[in-house]
């Protein structure tokens, strides 16, 4: 009766421990991906819609410019750069 019990239970933990342990690394990767700094593009002309510049924190509440004339920083999540990025600092 007692080795019947472990042979069911014990796969039942091991499953249960591996998940557990798959969820948290997901968790910790995507709460990392946050923080990453962000290539920062501005915007040029019609010609040349997204340049990069420099890496934005993205993770403040000051609007991330251009070190060299101040302008203001988007991020480029395909051909164009529509979303504005933010850092920490000013």
């Amino acid at each position: 009766m007692k080795t019947t019990f472990l042979n069911l239970v014990m796969p039942m933990a091991a499953v249960a421990v591996g998940l557990a342990g798959a969820l948290t690394t997901n968790a910790m990767e995507k709460s990392n991906s946050k923080l990453a700094p962000v290539m920062g593009y501005k915007h040029v002309s019609v010609a040349i819609p997204c340049q990069q510049v420099q890496l934005c924190s993205n993770n403040g509440t000051f609007v991330c410019t251009s070190d060299i004339d101040g302008a203001n920083l988007y991020a480029k999540p395909g051909t164009t750069c529509p979303n504005q990025l933010f850092r920490d600092t000013q």
